[in-house]
C-alpha cells in the first residue's frame, strides 16, 4: 500500500510541475497574437520553456505551426503540421507508462492527443501551406537545427531561401488535393465511430476550402469533386451544423432530439427543429452560389479567409460527491477492523459526511457576433460579405459537454481508488503507531497522515485544461471574381453597433490566377 500511496503522490507532483509557467506562457503567447506581434509570439512558442513537457509536445508543434504561418513562414509551418500530424496519429497508440501515470495522477500527466476538431483543423493548416507554398513560389529562407549527439556544440544551419519551379509549384498544390484526400478519410472515421450521437464529425472548411482547391487544379475530374464537396457542404449545414447556435435558433431542440431526427420527414424536421440565422442563411446562398457558377464554367479570383479572435477558454468545473462508506473493504485485516478505523478517520475530518472531489475541463460560452464585409476599390467599387465556416468555441463546448459524461465516471472512480489507497496507507501508520503510543495518539497520527493525502489528491486532480489556444473563435470566407487589375482592399468588421474597417492594402489580380488571402483579426 505504501508503494501505492507514493505513485499517487509522484503523479501529483508531476502533474503540478510546469503548470504554472505555462499558463503564463499561454497568457502571453494571446496577448502577442491579439496586437499581431507575430514574431515574438514565434519566438515564445518556440522556446525551451514553452510547453517543455513532452507529454504536451503536440501542443507545441500546432502552436509552433500556427505561429509560423501567420509569420508568413510557409515552408517551416507545413513541416511542423506534417509532424503534428504524425505525431497525432502515433499518440493513439497510446503509451502504457502515460495511461499507468493518468490512471493514479489526472489527465494532465497523460500526452496530449487533441480534440477531434483540432485533430481535423491540422489538415486544414496543412493543406493551406501547400497551397500558399505554391501561389508565393518560393520557400522561405530559415535555420535548421544541429541533429545527433553534438547539436549544443554545433550553430544552427542557415537554409537559403529557394525559389520553385513551375513543376515544384504545381506539386504543392497536388499535396494540397493529397491532405483534403486524406482529410475526408479522417471525417468518415469520426462519423464511422460516432453513430447517431451528436458530436463534432464533420467540418465545412474541409468542404468548401476543398471545393477550392480542387477548382484551381483545373480538370473536368476536380470540377465535378468540387461540385460534389459543394452539394456535401449543404448536407452538413442542415444534418450537422444546425446543432451550433451560430446557425440554428432551435439548436437546443435540434440537439435533444437529434437521434429521432433521421426517421422523420425532411419537411417536419425543418419546421420544428430548424430556424435559421443570419449566418446559415448567407452561407447557404453562398453554397448555391459558388454551385452554379462552377456548373457554368466560372471560376473566383479572389478567396479571402479570416481567422477572428481566439478560440473559447477551458475552465476547470468542480465536482463532489460523498465517499460511500459501505463499500470500504471490511475484511482488509485479519482483525476486520480496517472500516470502522475509516469510519472514525474520516468523521475525524472536516465534516461528518467526507467528499470526494474533482476538478474537469468545461468551455466557457463564446458565440460568434461579428458579420465581415470585402471592401474593394478599383476601376468600379466591389463589395461582398464574409460567411461564417467555423464557430469554432461552439464546436469545442459541444466535444466537452459529450465527454463531460464518461470522464466524471472514469475520473471519479480512479478518485476513489487514491482515497482508498490513502486510507489504507493511514490504516498502516495507525497500526504502527498503536503498539507505541496508544490508541487515541495513533489515531491521531494516522489521521494526519489521511488529512494530507486528502489534500495531495485533490492538489493532483486539477482539470487538464490544455489546448491550441491560437485556434480562432470564428473562421469566415468569401470568394469573388474579378477583372485583372489592381484594387485596394479593405476588411468592414461590424459587432453590434461598433463598426471598425482594416486597411488590407493593394491587391493585384493577374489573368489566369486566383489568389487567396489569409489573416487573423
Amino acid at each position: 500500500m505504501q508503494k501505492i500511496f507514493s505513485i499517487i503522490m509522484l503523479a501529483i507532483f508531476l502533474a503540478s510541475c510546469g503548470t504554472a509557467q505555462n499558463r503564463k506562457s499561454v497568457a502571453k503567447l494571446k496577448k502577442l497574437v491579439s496586437v499581431g506581434d507575430y514574431k515574438k509570439a514565434l519566438e515564445l512558442t518556440k522556446s525551451d520553456k514553452f510547453y517543455k513537457e513532452d507529454n504536451s509536445k503536440l501542443l507545441k508543434l500546432v502552436e509552433v505551426g500556427t505561429l509560423q504561418n501567420l509569420n508568413g513562414q510557409y515552408f517551416q509551418s507545413l513541416q511542423s503540421f506534417d509532424e503534428a500530424k504524425e505525431l497525432s496519429r502515433q499518440l493513439f497508440t497510446k503509451s502504457i507508462s502515460k495511461k499507468i501515470l493518468s490512471g493514479v495522477g489526472n489527465d494532465s500527466a497523460d500526452n496530449y492527443y487533441g480534440d477531434l476538431h483540432e485533430r481535423s483543423l491540422i489538415r486544414f493548416y496543412q493543406a493551406l501551406n501547400h497551397y500558399m507554398l505554391y501561389q508565393v513560389g518560393k520557400y522561405e529562407a530559415h535555420k535548421v537545427k544541429p541533429v545527433g549527439d553534438d547539436q549544443k556544440k554545433l550553430k544552427e544551419k542557415l537554409i537559403p531561401e529557394k525559389v520553385l519551379t513551375e513543376k515544384e509549384k504545381r506539386n504543392h498544390l497536388i499535396s494540397a488535393r493529397s491532405i483534403l484526400i486524406e482529410w475526408d478519410s479522417l471525417l468518415d472515421e469520426y462519423k464511422g465511430t460516432s453513430g447517431g450521437e451528436v458530436v463534432y464529425k464533420d467540418d465545412l472548411i474541409a468542404k468548401l476550402f476543398g471545393a477550392f482547391i480542387h477548382e484551381q487544379l483545373g480538370t473536368g475530374e476536380d470540377r465535378q469533386i468540387a461540385l460534389g464537396l459543394y452539394r456535401e457542404a449543404k448536407k452538413i449545414l442542415f444534418r450537422n451544423y444546425n446543432i451550433y447556435p451560430s446557425f440554428n435558433k432551435l439548436n437546443k431542440k435540434f440537439k435533444k432530439d437529434f437521434s429521432k431526427l433521421p426517421q422523420m420527414n425532411l419537411n417536419s424536421v425543418k419546421s420544428k427543429y430548424v430556424k435559421e440565422t443570419e449566418y446559415s442563411k448567407e452561407l447557404l446562398n453562398y453554397i448555391n452560389k459558388r454551385e452554379k457558377h462552377l456548373k457554368k464554367g466560372h471560376k473566383d479570383n479572389l478567396v479571402l479567409i479570416v481567422q477572428s479572435n481566439f478560440i473559447a477558454e477551458k475552465f476547470a468545473k468542480k465536482f463532489e460527491f460523498p465517499i460511500n462508506l459501505v463499500t470500504l473493504p471490511a475484511g482488509v485485516s485479519n482483525k476486520n477492523d480496517f472500516l470502522s478505523f475509516s469510519l472514525k478517520v474520516l468523521q475525524l475530518g472536516a465534516a461528518s459526511q467526507p467528499k470526494i472531489s474533482f476538478e474537469l475541463p468545461a468551455i466557457k460560452k463564446k458565440q460568434v457576433k461579428t458579420t465581415m464585409k470585402l471592401l474593394l476599390e478599383g476601376k468600379k467599387k466591389e463589395e461582398v460579405d464574409l460567411v461564417l465556416l467555423d464557430p469554432l468555441s461552439e464546436i469545442a463546448e459541444l466535444a466537452l459537454e459529450n465527454d463531460i459524461v464518461s470522464t466524471r465516471v472514469k475520473t471519479g472512480t480512479r478518485v476513489a481508488g487514491k482515497h482508498l489507497a490513502a486510507l489504507l496507507t493511514s490504516y498502516g501508520t495507525y497500526k504502527t503507531a498503536q503498539k507505541g503510543m496508544g490508541d487515541a495518539f495513533a489515531l491521531l497520527t494516522a489521521s494526519a497522515t489521511y488529512a494530507a493525502a486528502n489534500k495531495g489528491i485533490e492538489m493532483s486532480e486539477k482539470a487538464d485544461l490544455r489546448s491550441w489556444v491560437t485556434l480562432p473563435n470564428s473562421v469566415q470566407m468569401t470568394s469573388l471574381k474579378l477583372k485583372p487589375g489592381k484594387y485596394k482592399a479593405k476588411l468592414e468588421i461590424t459587432q453590434g453597433e461598433i463598426k471598425r474597417f482594416r486597411d488590407l492594402g493593394e491587391i493585384e489580380i493577374v489573368k489566369g490566377k486566383a489568389k487567396l488571402l489569409t489573416l487573423r483579426d
